[in-house]
């Protein structure tokens, strides 16, 4: 009896904890389980773009670019300097007079000078160089503007890599579930009879391929997905879930509006005429050499024989005095001339770059456009091989169920199925990668 009751109370308390462990499984295991939230095109963009350490190098060019800016601006303020100096003679000045020596001045001799200074006028090398350090902040915000373009085509080309390789390893999972039900038919069919071995055989090996292709897909996902993560500097291995947004809307605009687009918005363009302008601005201060620089400055003295310059019996405490001055250079060997020179080198250079760079954003322009219009017509082709590929393996598995067809004619049309399948996925994220693209050579974020 005692047994009976001590076996009835471990049952009820292993019952206890079975129920206890079901519980928290069922309330953990969904949190667990739990699908990582869904990330739009949008949303992705804006997440490279806060974290992006290129586009982080990009601001602090700007920060850069701005202080040189402000640098630049104070040459045409007056400048503030002081001098203090101490100067001990060997002995004290004095003169001879009457047969008696008298002291006219002071063995120990304290100065300052305060001076103010206001350039007039420079040869125009202070407005120049004004004109090259905001030419060199707009600069700066042209390769932010390029770092931004460039960032946002790989994140959408990342994003629709992840969209590529969940479409293929999703048909490579049905081929999978397809050929295993094939293989089940064989086997039944053996069974009974009514084919060879051979057909059991060849659908194994069918079978087989297709789970190494499964395999491969299942890798290239997660190779897709860990580029994702990497641009968008979040853990390699954190799980990603995006949107399908793969798209076979034709794009209608024509082939010159995008090139004029380009031409006016590219920012390899608007760089290369700021260099143009930079070279300009650089002959100019080369050339300020030429002219003479004025200016007018203050002078304010104090000067005594103590640390306190607060006058002696020889000296007065305080003087001060204004002066104009002209300062011109009338022969340095041609320096200037050559300076000059090399400048106007720099600005053919610079002339002949711009032509090289619009030549090359009309052919990536063509380039992209035509690339575009590849893909949009193999969307139509591969829609069209995907129906006939899918009757044809319909008609295939009812012709071997009726045995007037052999199970190499199945296998070869779930292949080519499979493949027609393939081509079509392809084919759309070929169309939105090559409309991003252009999107890009057009110096443009979006289609709006």
């Amino acid at each position: 009896m005692r047994n009976r009751v001590r076996a009835s109370w471990l049952r009820e308390v292993a019952l206890f904890f079975l129920a206890a462990a079901v519980v928290m499984l069922t309330v953990v295991a969904p949190e667990a389980r739990a699908a990582p939230s869904l990330l739009t095109l949008k949303q992705s963009i804006e997440m490279a773009l806060e974290r992006n350490l290129d586009m982080q190098v990009a601001l602090e060019e700007i920060q850069a670019a701005r202080e040189r800016q402000k640098e630049a601006r104070t040459g045409f303020l007056p400048s503030l300097s002081g001098q203090y100096s101490y100067r001990r003679l060997s002995e004290v000045p004095y003169v001879v007079f009457g047969g008696s020596q008298v002291d006219i001045g002071d063995q120990d001799q304290y100065r300052f000078t305060g001076t103010i200074e206001q350039p007039l006028f420079t040869g125009f090398a202070t407005l120049s160089n004004y004109q090259l350090a905001k030419l060199g902040l707009d600069v700066a915000r042209i390769h932010l503007s390029r770092a931004r373009f460039d960032l946002i085509l790989q994140v959408k080309e990342a994003y629709f890599g992840i969209l590529s390789a969940e479409k293929i390893h999703e048909v490579a999972k049905q081929a999978v579930q397809q050929l295993q039900a094939q293989l089940d038919v064989a086997e039944n069919f053996y069974r009974v009879g009514m084919s060879p071995k051979v057909e059991v055989l060849e659908a194994e090996v069918r079978l087989a391929e297709a789970k190494q292709q499964l395999i491969r897909a299942t890798n290239d996902l997660g190779l897709a997905k860990a580029r994702f993560n990497t641009i968008l500097r979040r853990p390699i291995d954190q799980e990603v879930a995006v949107a399908d947004i793969l798209s076979d809307q034709p794009y209608e605009k024509p082939y010159e509006f995008c090139l004029e687009i380009s031409l006016q918005k590219r920012p390899e363009l608007m760089e290369a005429e700021k260099n143009v302008a930079r070279a300009e601005k650089e002959i100019t201060l080369a050339k300020s050499a030429y002219y003479p620089r004025v200016s007018i400055s203050g002078n304010y003295y104090r000067a005594g024989d103590d640390l306190a310059v607060d006058g002696s019996d020889f000296v007065d405490r305080e003087s001060w005095d204004v002066m104009a001055e002209v300062t011109m250079t009338f022969f340095e060997w041609g320096k200037t001339r050559y300076a000059a020179n090399r400048h106007r080198a720099r600005l053919r250079q610079a002339r002949q770059t711009l032509k090289q760079i619009e030549d090359a954003v009309r052919l990536e322009v063509k380039t992209a456009y035509l690339n575009l219009q590849t893909a949009e017509r193999n969307i139509w082709v591969a829609q069209k091989g995907v129906e006939s590929a899918e009757e044809n393996f319909r008609i295939s598995k009812e012709r071997y169920r009726e045995q007037v067809a052999t199970a190499t004619e199945v296998l070869d049309a779930q292949t080519r199925l499979t493949q027609a399948r393939t081509n079509h996925t392809n084919a759309l994220v070929d169309f939105n990668v090559a409309r991003a693209r252009l999107i890009r050579a057009m110096g443009l974020e979006d289609e709006s």
